[in-house]
């Protein structure tokens, strides 16, 4: 008898145990961000903010959003699922540390309306897409980082940067070293190297931007390297447009059409190797500096 009233007192304390506890471990759909927040519970209750971007992430559900709403600072973080990552217009998402994506390839983080300046600690990127998956990166300045603004090493990523400004990163504004990436109505100026780069395999699209005081503008390296340049502006820069491959190859493909590449100091067009630049029209290349050639060839508009 004591022995099944018992069985029957563990059976209830589990099935109690099923039901109550989930409740504790459930993540938000929505969770709220402020300078003047803290870090605790779960956030999702705007009247009581998070105070750090990586714990307001981490209380998020996968797919949820994360909304800043008030000024700040807010710390680096480590993306591992979808998420949006919201700061509306007159609010300063201050973001002063690298914030890294490692998602799976079906993924997709967007990051909006952000102010990232890595001046006081000094680390190497801004973003790091090292896995994906879909990134967004919206309305955001990322400026003064050791090396790179965004840094792309995820081969089968998808990299969107929507009007976004890149300054006085100390090597390329946004560098595609693996995967894919499209790039509009965005500007990259001052940065130490490089505008954008594109290297070896990856599909780089650039649309409507503009590079100005960078050592090269628009640069793709390396085997089987696409940069496409459309509708673009590149002036005072050492270099506008280069591109590089190995002597006897010819897959570094630049195509610009409708652009302006003029006043660069050294050259405004560049080929190195087997590099090629095509136009593909409606271009305006000269000034006072950077000489009016350079084009391998010449592709008639369709």
């Amino acid at each position: 008898m004591n022995g099944t009233l018992n069985r029957r007192m563990v059976v209830v304390s589990l099935f109690l145990a099923v039901i109550v506890v989930p409740r504790g471990f459930a993540q938000a759909a929505r969770v709220f961000l402020s300078g003047t927040g803290t870090d605790a519970g779960d956030c999702s209750n705007a009247a009581a903010p998070c105070r750090s971007l990586q714990y307001a992430i981490d209380q998020a559900a996968a797919g949820a959003e994360v909304v800043v709403v008030s000024s700040g600072g807010y710390g680096g973080a480590f993306i591992t699922k979808s998420i949006t990552v919201n700061a509306p217009t007159g609010v300063v998402a201050f973001v002063g540390r690298t914030i890294s994506v490692q998602i799976g390839t079906s993924d997709t983080v967007t990051l909006r309306g952000l102010s990232m300046n890595g001046a006081v600690f000094g680390d190497a990127n801004g973003i790091h897409l090292a896995a994906g998956g879909t990134l967004n990166v919206e309305n955001t300045v990322i400026s003064s980082f050791a090396n790179d603004g965004i840094y792309d090493t995820a081969a089968l990523a998808h990299l969107w940067v929507h009007n976004c400004d890149f300054k006085k990163n100390g090597s390329a504004g946004i560098e595609v070293a693996l995967g894919s990436a499209v790039i509009e109505n965005s500007r990259a100026v001052e940065n130490v190297n490089y505008g954008v780069i594109g290297r070896s395999g990856t599909a780089v699209a650039i649309r409507n931007s503009v590079a100005q005081r960078n050592f090269i503008a628009f640069y793709a390296i390396g085997g089987t390297t696409e940069l496409i340049v459309d509708s673009c502006l590149a002036t005072h820069n050492g270099y506008g447009v280069y591109s590089q491959a190995a002597v006897g190859t010819t897959t570094t493909v630049v195509r610009i059409g409708e652009s302006v590449m003029m006043s660069n100091a050294t050259a405004n067009l560049f080929v190195d190797g087997g590099g090629q630049i095509i136009s593909q029209g409606g271009n305006r290349i000269g000034g006072a500096t950077g000489g009016t050639t350079g084009f391998t060839s010449t592709e008639a508009q369709q």
